[in-house]
Formats: C-alpha cells, structure tokens, sequence
C-alpha cells in the first residue's frame, strides 16, 4: 500500500478532544481509539462490541480489547470531565434563565446471559437483580445513572455499576440509597433552586436531608402503603384514597393528559411535613390499581407545578432505552470490570459529545443524527483525497476493511 495513503480524519471529534486539553493526558494511540470509539458507537447497528469500534480503526480488535481491559489510559479523567461539564452547562443555564435545576437518579440493569458452570471467563460483577421494566429477577449488571437538567437541557452526569456486596466503615450494608446521598455532597448550590427527582425506591428522609443539606428540594414517587397522618389519624395512601370524593380533588392537566388531584400536607413516617399528591387519570377516579402518589418537600410549590417537575424525571427513562438502543448499553460483551466500565465513561463522554459537544446544546437524538452525518463526510473525504492523490482503489478498499 502506498505510504501516502491516509486515514479518515474526524476533525470535530478531536476538536472536542483538544478542546478539553486530552492530548495532555492521553497518548496519541489512545486518543486514536477514544475518536474511532465515539464514531464507531454513534453509528446506526452499534452494539457496543470491540468488533463494532475495529470496523472504523485501522487496529484489529484484539488491539482494541487489549485497551478497554489492559490499556495504559486513566478513565477517570474523562469521567471527571462529564461531570464538571454538565454541571458547569446547567449552572450557566440556570443563571441566564432563572430556571431551577433538576437532579436526576434511576437504575437499571444491563441484561446478560448466564454463564454455565463450565465457563471458563465469564462476565465479571454480574448477578441477579431485580428489573422493575420486566417485573422480574433479571441477571446482569445493576446500573445507578445520574443526570442534570435544566430549562430544556438535559445532560448525563454519571453512570455507576451498584455493588451490592459493598459494605461501608462499619460493616453495614452501602445501599442504593447511600449511593445517591454520596452524589448529594457533590452537587453544587442552585442558583435558582435545585430540586432532586427520583421514583419511590429514593424517596425517603436520609436522601430528603442529605439533599436539603445541598440547597435542594425533592419530588418523588411514593408508594402506596405509605403512611400520612391526616387530622394526626395514622392511615396507609391507599387507604386514605379511598375515603377521596370528587368534591375533594380537582382536574389537572400535565402534558396534554388530564388527572384528578388530591393535595394532602402534613407529616409521613420520619418526614415532619410535605406535601403529598394523590393523583387518577380523569377516567379512572378512585381505581386503587390507577392510584399515583408524589412527594415534594417544597410546600410553597402550586400542586400543578409539582407534577409538571415531577414529569422532568422521564428524560432519565429516555436516556436508558436511547443508550441501550443506539451506544450498545447493554449488548457490549467485554468480560472484565476495567473494560465494561471503561465503555460506560466512553458512553457518557459521547452521550456529552451529541448534546453539547457541537457547537449548541442538541437533544441526543438530534445531535447523534449530526455527528452521524459528519462521519459520513469524513468518509467521503478521505476517499475523495485518496483519488485526488491518485491512491490506488484497491489500497482504499484496505483501509477502509472492505478488500
């Protein structure tokens, strides 16, 4: 092949490497593969597999294994900068629109199959977990994300494997619920308020404290067997509802779909005072299996502003179901805790790279359109600079793995 011929180069791409100082942290081999990773992952039919990244690099995959599970590169830098950026884009946002910021936390779990017990390497840190989206004990990796939003940007922030053998100084258990508080103390004061929005399993009085104590409100799910205390009577949610008649609620509107609310304020079990929402679809009134309840802890909110926040956590659900689908979330196949957790920091410093990393903020789907697009351009380009150069088609077809 002629000495001349080139490789395609994906110019944004490393402009956003340059752009956040990489080449002072990281090889030149290295950021190679970091680039053909993100142009790899935001192409269509990525599954998150080392055969997938080797087909837009000139190493063979053995090369790219070798350097999610062993490689001489720190992770965490990356990581460190998906955090700073998302919070230094939302905290500019929130003190140019007034907006509040949003906190967002959920888990889910990356399905795999199960080894046989003749299996020699299998997937390292897997086990049984709980799946609320198949309402089953699924196998796999359990998965704590967190994202920031604002206004109409929403930006991960960090995904973490959850250990669920890990143990804190003194022996207990560290639970999901120590997890999102330990993200608590990171989370910088709200310009304009700062609320944390989690489903049922979050919503209790160490995670309202710990956030209260970082300048933030919470709005959360509440199970239905809760208790309140109305007219200091101790009642279940359920139980309550049922004693709810339509003079006591009123119709809301959130989204286009309208529910019927009932507003309760006063204390729960180890909260001294919130306000709680009763909420049934307009065509299921007093259906207990239709019952939704909510917890906000900033009382001074109107009841249709609660849910309207409340409905700011589903980009979380979204960001899920988009990873898994489009960046290879839980089809990946590498075998060691190193490289799957390498290709999470990779994932979210792409995911970063789709919505603010091109010029102006793009929701994901818009922005991993853009950059597929450019990829293709740069593919074109370098076949057109080959030709121009008079590179032999022959020697093209090589590079590009199609000979």
């Amino acid at each position: 092949m002629s000495h001349i011929v080139i490789v395609p180069n994906h110019e944004q791409i490393r402009n956003f490497l340059n752009h956040h100082r990489l080449p002072l942290y990281f090889s030149k081999p290295a950021l190679q593969h970091i680039t053909e990773y993100i142009a790899a992952s935001t192409a269509k039919g990525f599954r998150g597999k080392v055969v997938d990244i080797a087909e837009y690099s000139d190493c063979h995959r053995t090369t790219i294994g070798h350097f999610l599970s062993d490689g001489k590169w720190d992770e965490s830098y990356l990581q460190r900068i998906v955090k700073e950026e998302s919070l230094r884009h939302v905290v500019q946002q929130s003190k140019q629109t007034k907006e509040p910021i949003f906190v967002i936390h959920d888990d889910t779990v990356c399905k795999k199959t199960k080894p046989s017990l003749q299996a020699v390497s299998p997937i390292e840190q897997t086990d049984f977990h709980y799946s609320h989206l198949d309402g089953t004990v699924v196998f796999g990796h359990q998965v704590q994300a967190t994202m920031i939003q604002c206004a109409d940007t929403t930006l991960i922030h960090e995904i973490r494997r959850y250990d669920k053998a890990k143990t804190k100084a003194d022996g207990t258990a560290y639970t999901k619920i120590d997890e999102v508080c330990d993200i608590a103390d990171t989370m910088p004061t709200p310009p304009h308020k700062g609320y944390a929005l989690v489903d049922a399993w979050y919503t209790c009085p160490k995670v309202i404290n710990r956030y209260a104590k970082a300048g933030y409100h919470l709005v959360g799910a509440l199970k239905t067997n809760r208790i309140l205390y109305p007219k200091g009577i101790r009642m279940s949610i359920q139980t309550f509802a049922s004693h709810i008649t339509r003079k006591d609620v009123r119709l809301v509107t959130v989204n286009g779909s309208a529910y019927w609310v009932y507003r309760y304020e006063g204390a729960l079990n180890g909260i001294e005072n919130a306000v709680v929402l009763l909420c049934w679809p307009k065509e299921a009134f007093q259906n207990p299996k239709a019952l939704r309840a909510f917890l906000c802890t900033d009382v001074s909110l109107e009841t249709e502003t609660i849910v309207v926040y409340y409905s700011k956590r589903w980009p979380i659900e979204i960001f899920f179901r988009q990873s898994k689908g489009n960046l290879g979330f839980e089809t990946y196949q590498v075998r060691s805790e190193k490289a799957f957790t390498r290709l999470w920091v990779l994932l979210s410093f792409t995911h970063l790279y789709c919505t603010i990393g091109l010029g102006k903020p793009y929701l994901f789907g818009d922005g991993l359109r853009r950059v597929r697009k450019q990829v293709k351009i740069d593919y074109v380009r370098y076949v057109y600079e080959c030709g121009r150069k008079g590179i032999q088609f022959t020697d093209v077809l090589t590079q590009l793995k199609l000979a």
